[in-house]
């Protein structure tokens, strides 16, 4: 039987079979010993792996990878000139390089944002669903279907060196009995040559074959949650991390692979392929051991608007940006700048970006500075709804500037604050959680809380209005309206700041 080759080139299709550690030849014989039932293959000189292809379609694409060789038989009728072929990249690196950061967004593509040549290619069909920032997009994995990104195209550095490894993970109905791929790069089935960063029993899981660590935690089912695989040269810590608190560590070796290559919604650390079931959005890679501060903000901090230069673009780490309606004039602020709002100006999101907020029972904060310069009515300074109509003004200011934290149990819920003075700064932390309730802070120091309840927010994703209402006064508590005077330092957070956390902010 006629084999037919092409070097230097990669199909892209639907994949059947996967190995690593062969050779060109096994690879070949498992092709022809199928029978037909498998048509091609790509074998991958750099870390001896093999993918064979099931079928064809009528049409079909190759494109250029370098160390890499297309095999086939069984061709249906159509000229390989007409192939559409794509320009290779003008570097291609077959070992791991001197990467220092990675980012993968997957919005609606498997492009590596920071141009290190990085990018993916879907095995499979790829398919999306919006972000768990409630804009852009997150890539779907259906692990029957053995969807899962290749990055072919150069070695991720993973090996000799300190790394770490964030993603953003939305699980759907994993088995307890089965391991189920974040991120993957096995060189080889042998001691520190196969790097894999899954879930196995419902809990993270992140090692170098031989020498690993589990978690302690087992992530929620249909909920976003932050995931990190954290390795430090130094110390050889090894650590998982859960929403942004370690979960699991121990002291290993470094990891040696330098030729795998890398996969995201699955891992090939055994023969059982561990294929992702669900979302996975914002990939993130660093050449270096992030601290816990750093590792808690990006699992944590939604969003923080400094205004300096009147900017509305998110200083955090998701870019979540804000919209203006009306004038947002830059004023001198308690850090930097400031943003000024009257005449019923306010700042909005196009887009319900705070999804954890319509989780009920869900832990969150929100903080900013204010300094009223108005006449005394009713002033809304956060408003939150949902795009059905739900809406609560979270932060209100009464006709003689009396502070009111409110939320919803399926009634109103409120406590009140202090009298808000005039052309002052005060800084405001509003904290809530189910065994807590609203804690409302004035100027770092814990004013008055409702004590604990469950929230009621109708399970649907949340946007919030800085500044206004947007016209909704009737929403609960029945009043509230345009804020006229300055606005700092706005930050929301997906967890529950402690007192501590709060007096740093409002003593920065």
């Amino acid at each position: 039987m006629k084999v037919g080759t092409i070097e230097n080139a990669a199909m892209l299709g639907v994949q059947g079979v996967f190995f690593v550690n062969g050779t060109w030849e096994e690879c070949v014989c498992n092709l022809i010993k199928s029978s037909g039932s498998l048509s091609g293959l790509n074998y991958y000189q750099a870390n001896a792996s093999c993918q064979l292809f099931s079928n064809y379609s009528s049409s079909f694409s190759i494109v250029n990878s370098s160390n890499t060789t297309f095999a086939f038989f069984n061709l249906p009728s159509i000229s390989l000139l007409t192939l559409p072929v794509t320009e290779p990249a003008t570097t291609v690196s077959t070992t791991a390089g001197n990467i220092q950061r990675a980012f993968w967004s997957f919005d609606n593509n498997t492009l590596e944002m920071y141009d290190s040549c990085l990018d993916g290619t879907v095995n499979g069909t790829a398919t999306y669903t919006t972000s768990f920032t409630g804009y852009g997009a997150a890539i779907s994995f259906n692990q029957s279907s053995y969807q899962y990104v290749s990055i072919a195209s150069g070695v991720l550095p993973l090996n000799c060196r300190s790394f770490t490894i964030e993603a953003w993970i939305y699980p759907i109905s994993l088995l307890t009995s089965s391991d189920y791929g974040i991120i993957g790069q096995c060189q080889a089935l042998t001691n520190f040559e196969c790097f894999h960063f899954i879930i196995r029993g419902n809990k993270l899981y992140c090692g170098f074959f031989g020498s690993d660590v589990a978690g302690g935690t087992s992530v929620k089912m249909n909920e976003w949650c932050h995931v990190a695989c954290v390795y430090d040269f130094a110390t050889q810590a090894q650590q998982v991390w859960l929403n942004g608190y370690v979960d699991g560590s121990h002291i290993c070796s470094p990891y040696n692979g330098s030729q795998g290559q890398t996969t995201i919604g699955a891992s090939f650390h055994s023969s059982t392929h561990a294929i992702f079931n669900g979302y996975i959005d914002n990939v993130r890679y660093e050449a270096r051991a992030k601290n816990s501060t750093e590792i808690l903000n990006d699992a944590s901090l939604s969003v923080y608007h400094s205004f300096d230069g009147g900017s509305l673009n998110d200083s955090g780490p998701n870019d979540i940006n804000g919209t203006v309606s009306g004038s947002l004039p830059i004023t001198s602020g308690r850090v930097n700048q400031a943003l000024q709002f009257a005449s019923g100006s306010y700042m909005y999101y196009q887009y319900p970006p705070f999804y954890f907020i319509g989780i009920d029972g869900y832990p969150f904060t929100k903080a900013l500075w204010v300094k009223p310069n108005g006449t005394n009515t009713t002033q809304t300074l956060v408003f939150l709804k949902t795009t059905s109509g739900w809406c609560v003004h979270t932060l209100v200011m009464t006709s003689n500037r009396q502070l009111a934290a409110n939320f919803w149990t399926g009634s109103s819920i409120s406590t009140n604050g202090s009298i808000i003075s005039l052309n002052t700064w005060t800084h405001i932390g509003y904290t809530y959680s189910t065994s807590n309730g609203i804690r409302l802070y004035i100027n770092g120091v814990q004013y008055s809380t409702t004590g604990p309840f469950m929230s009621n927010t109708h399970s649907m994703p949340m946007s919030i209005i800085l500044g206004g209402d947007a016209g909704h006064t009737v929403c609960s508590p029945g009043y509230g309206g345009a804020f006229t005077g300055a606005i700092d330092e706005f930050y929301v957070y997906r967890r529950e700041l402690n007192a501590t956390e709060i007096w740093a902010l409002a003593n920065p």
